[in-house]
Protein backbone atom coordinates (compact mmCIF):
# COMPACT_ATOMS: atom_id res chain seq x y z
CA UNK A 1 0.00 0.00 0.00
CA UNK A 2 1.41 3.55 -1.26
CA UNK A 3 1.90 6.31 1.00
CA UNK A 4 -0.62 9.51 0.99
CA UNK A 5 2.37 11.13 -0.57
CA UNK A 6 2.48 8.63 -3.55
CA UNK A 7 -1.17 8.06 -4.16
CA UNK A 8 -1.67 12.23 -3.99
CA UNK A 9 1.16 11.90 -7.05
CA UNK A 10 -0.55 9.59 -9.01
CA UNK A 11 -3.65 11.46 -8.97
CA UNK A 12 -1.75 14.89 -10.34
CA UNK A 13 -0.66 12.82 -12.99
CA UNK A 14 -3.77 12.12 -13.38
CA UNK A 15 -5.76 15.10 -13.22
CA UNK A 16 -2.66 16.86 -15.92
CA UNK A 17 -2.71 14.05 -17.93
CA UNK A 18 -7.08 12.82 -18.39
CA UNK A 19 -7.28 17.02 -20.07
CA UNK A 20 -5.46 16.78 -22.97
CA UNK A 21 -6.16 14.43 -26.19
CA UNK A 22 -2.82 13.50 -26.74
CA UNK A 23 -1.90 12.44 -23.24
CA UNK A 24 -5.76 11.43 -22.76
CA UNK A 25 -4.90 7.40 -22.65
CA UNK A 26 -2.10 7.82 -20.04
CA UNK A 27 -4.19 9.88 -17.92
CA UNK A 28 -6.56 6.83 -17.82
CA UNK A 29 -3.86 4.69 -17.09
CA UNK A 30 -3.01 6.57 -14.17
CA UNK A 31 -6.40 6.74 -12.65
CA UNK A 32 -6.81 3.15 -12.86
CA UNK A 33 -3.56 2.70 -11.24
CA UNK A 34 -4.61 4.75 -8.33
CA UNK A 35 -7.74 3.30 -7.99
CA UNK A 36 -5.80 -0.35 -7.63
CA UNK A 37 -3.93 1.46 -4.79
CA UNK A 38 -7.34 2.69 -3.70
CA UNK A 39 -8.41 -0.61 -3.53
CA UNK A 40 -5.23 -2.18 -1.60
CA UNK A 41 -6.61 0.16 1.18
CA UNK A 42 -9.79 -1.43 1.03
CA UNK A 43 -8.19 -4.83 1.33
CA UNK A 44 -6.32 -3.55 4.38
CA UNK A 45 -9.47 -2.48 5.94
CA UNK A 46 -11.49 -5.56 5.35
CA UNK A 47 -8.07 -7.46 6.63
CA UNK A 48 -7.54 -5.31 9.47
CA UNK A 49 -10.90 -4.53 11.05
CA UNK A 50 -13.72 -6.99 12.88
CA UNK A 51 -17.09 -6.19 12.74
CA UNK A 52 -17.17 -4.47 15.68
CA UNK A 53 -14.39 -1.89 14.16
CA UNK A 54 -16.58 -1.25 11.20
CA UNK A 55 -19.16 0.39 13.12
CA UNK A 56 -16.83 2.60 15.77
CA UNK A 57 -16.88 6.48 15.98
CA UNK A 58 -14.11 7.13 17.73
CA UNK A 59 -13.01 10.46 15.93
CA UNK A 60 -15.17 14.02 16.49
CA UNK A 61 -14.67 14.96 12.76
CA UNK A 62 -15.30 11.53 10.81
CA UNK A 63 -17.92 9.21 10.47
CA UNK A 64 -17.88 5.02 10.89
CA UNK A 65 -15.98 2.81 8.68
CA UNK A 66 -19.12 0.93 7.41
CA UNK A 67 -20.86 4.23 6.33
CA UNK A 68 -17.60 5.43 4.23
CA UNK A 69 -17.48 2.41 2.56
CA UNK A 70 -20.97 2.03 1.62
CA UNK A 71 -21.29 6.12 0.84
CA UNK A 72 -18.09 5.79 -1.23
CA UNK A 73 -19.55 2.59 -2.97
CA UNK A 74 -23.10 3.92 -3.79
CA UNK A 75 -21.85 7.54 -5.10
CA UNK A 76 -19.98 5.80 -7.29
CA UNK A 77 -22.17 3.07 -8.64
CA UNK A 78 -24.84 5.64 -8.96
CA UNK A 79 -22.64 8.09 -11.17
CA UNK A 80 -21.15 5.47 -13.33
CA UNK A 81 -24.42 3.84 -14.51
CA UNK A 82 -26.99 5.95 -14.20
CA UNK A 83 -25.05 9.31 -15.78
CA UNK A 84 -22.21 7.63 -17.74
CA UNK A 85 -23.30 4.49 -19.12
CA UNK A 86 -26.42 4.62 -18.67
CA UNK A 87 -27.67 1.18 -17.55
CA UNK A 88 -29.02 0.15 -14.14
CA UNK A 89 -26.90 0.37 -10.67
CA UNK A 90 -25.10 -2.61 -9.32
CA UNK A 91 -27.26 -2.11 -6.04
CA UNK A 92 -30.20 -3.02 -8.00
CA UNK A 93 -29.24 -5.74 -10.83
CA UNK A 94 -27.10 -8.01 -8.10
CA UNK A 95 -29.46 -7.47 -5.39
CA UNK A 96 -27.39 -5.31 -3.06
CA UNK A 97 -30.97 -4.00 -1.93
CA UNK A 98 -31.76 -6.82 -0.23
CA UNK A 99 -28.05 -8.15 0.57
CA UNK A 100 -26.41 -5.46 2.16
CA UNK A 101 -29.75 -6.01 5.00
CA UNK A 102 -29.13 -1.87 4.14
CA UNK A 103 -32.40 0.06 5.26
CA UNK A 104 -31.80 2.76 2.58
CA UNK A 105 -31.01 2.92 -1.58
CA UNK A 106 -29.45 6.17 -1.13
CA UNK A 107 -26.03 7.51 -0.83
CA UNK A 108 -26.22 8.30 3.22
CA UNK A 109 -25.65 11.82 2.91
CA UNK A 110 -28.67 13.10 4.86
CA UNK A 111 -27.81 10.38 7.66
CA UNK A 112 -27.39 12.49 10.94
CA UNK A 113 -24.33 11.63 12.99
CA UNK A 114 -26.29 10.32 16.05
CA UNK A 115 -27.96 7.79 13.89
CA UNK A 116 -25.01 6.67 12.42
CA UNK A 117 -23.83 3.65 14.36
CA UNK A 118 -27.19 2.19 14.43
CA UNK A 119 -26.95 2.34 10.30
CA UNK A 120 -23.65 1.30 10.21
CA UNK A 121 -24.80 -1.63 12.61
CA UNK A 122 -27.37 -3.30 10.06
CA UNK A 123 -24.99 -3.43 7.23
CA UNK A 124 -23.75 -6.85 6.11
CA UNK A 125 -19.92 -6.08 6.40
CA UNK A 126 -19.51 -9.72 4.03
CA UNK A 127 -21.74 -8.43 1.50
CA UNK A 128 -20.52 -4.85 1.71
CA UNK A 129 -16.77 -6.31 0.35
CA UNK A 130 -18.66 -7.74 -2.47
CA UNK A 131 -20.70 -4.62 -3.56
CA UNK A 132 -17.14 -2.92 -3.22
CA UNK A 133 -15.47 -5.23 -5.43
CA UNK A 134 -18.15 -5.49 -8.19
CA UNK A 135 -18.58 -1.61 -8.31
CA UNK A 136 -15.12 -0.74 -9.02
CA UNK A 137 -14.36 -3.24 -11.54
CA UNK A 138 -17.54 -1.98 -13.30
CA UNK A 139 -16.35 1.67 -13.25
CA UNK A 140 -12.75 0.81 -14.35
CA UNK A 141 -13.80 -1.10 -17.55
CA UNK A 142 -16.25 1.75 -18.17
CA UNK A 143 -13.30 4.42 -17.47
CA UNK A 144 -10.78 1.69 -19.86
CA UNK A 145 -14.10 2.30 -22.40
CA UNK A 146 -14.28 6.14 -22.12
CA UNK A 147 -13.00 8.12 -25.35
CA UNK A 148 -11.37 11.49 -24.87
CA UNK A 149 -14.82 12.46 -27.01
CA UNK A 150 -17.10 11.01 -24.82
CA UNK A 151 -15.34 12.74 -21.55
CA UNK A 152 -16.00 15.95 -22.58
CA UNK A 153 -20.13 14.55 -22.98
CA UNK A 154 -22.30 16.53 -20.27
CA UNK A 155 -24.51 14.79 -18.23
CA UNK A 156 -27.88 15.08 -19.83
CA UNK A 157 -31.07 15.91 -18.90
CA UNK A 158 -32.33 12.66 -19.98
CA UNK A 159 -30.12 10.64 -17.58
CA UNK A 160 -30.88 13.36 -14.91
CA UNK A 161 -34.39 12.99 -14.82
CA UNK A 162 -33.61 9.02 -14.94
CA UNK A 163 -31.80 9.95 -11.32
CA UNK A 164 -34.44 11.53 -10.06
CA UNK A 165 -36.98 8.74 -10.88
CA UNK A 166 -34.85 6.31 -8.97
CA UNK A 167 -34.93 8.54 -6.02
CA UNK A 168 -31.23 7.26 -4.78
CA UNK A 169 -30.48 10.79 -3.70
CA UNK A 170 -32.24 11.24 -0.79
CA UNK A 171 -34.50 14.93 -1.59
CA UNK A 172 -32.74 15.79 2.13
CA UNK A 173 -31.21 19.55 1.69
CA UNK A 174 -28.16 17.59 3.07
CA UNK A 175 -28.35 15.13 0.07
CA UNK A 176 -30.34 16.99 -2.80
CA UNK A 177 -27.60 19.28 -3.73
CA UNK A 178 -25.69 16.15 -5.33
CA UNK A 179 -27.76 15.71 -7.94
CA UNK A 180 -27.12 19.68 -9.46
CA UNK A 181 -23.14 18.88 -8.34
CA UNK A 182 -23.07 15.81 -10.51
CA UNK A 183 -25.35 16.93 -13.52
CA UNK A 184 -23.59 20.04 -14.01
CA UNK A 185 -20.33 17.98 -14.88
CA UNK A 186 -19.38 16.39 -17.84
CA UNK A 187 -18.02 13.28 -17.52
CA UNK A 188 -14.28 13.57 -17.19
CA UNK A 189 -15.21 16.27 -14.44
CA UNK A 190 -17.00 12.45 -12.40
CA UNK A 191 -13.86 10.49 -13.26
CA UNK A 192 -12.16 13.68 -11.34
CA UNK A 193 -14.22 13.45 -8.15
CA UNK A 194 -16.53 10.61 -7.25
CA UNK A 195 -13.97 8.01 -8.86
CA UNK A 196 -10.76 9.44 -7.45
CA UNK A 197 -10.70 12.39 -4.93
CA UNK A 198 -14.18 11.25 -3.15
CA UNK A 199 -12.29 8.09 -3.04
CA UNK A 200 -9.25 9.11 -1.41
CA UNK A 201 -10.67 11.98 1.01
CA UNK A 202 -12.99 9.07 2.62
CA UNK A 203 -10.26 6.25 2.37
CA UNK A 204 -7.81 8.76 4.30
CA UNK A 205 -10.76 9.18 6.85
CA UNK A 206 -11.11 5.15 7.72
CA UNK A 207 -7.17 4.96 7.92
CA UNK A 208 -7.27 7.65 10.54
CA UNK A 209 -10.22 5.91 12.25
CA UNK A 210 -8.30 2.33 12.25
CA UNK A 211 -5.08 4.15 13.99
CA UNK A 212 -7.08 5.41 16.97
CA UNK A 213 -8.61 2.00 17.26
CA UNK A 214 -5.93 0.38 16.91
CA UNK A 215 -3.75 2.54 19.48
Amino acid sequence: MKTKQERSEIFKSFQTNIKRKNSFELGKEKLIELRNELMSIYDYIFSTCNNEEFVKMPLPTDKTIAYYLYHLTRIEDITSNTLIAAKEQIFFTKNYDKLLNCPIITTGNEISRDKLIEFSSMLDINQLKNYIGDVLTNTNNIIKDMSYEDSGTKVSDERKIELLKLHTVAADEKAFWLIDYWCNKTFVGLLLMPFSRHQMLHLDGCLRIISKIKK
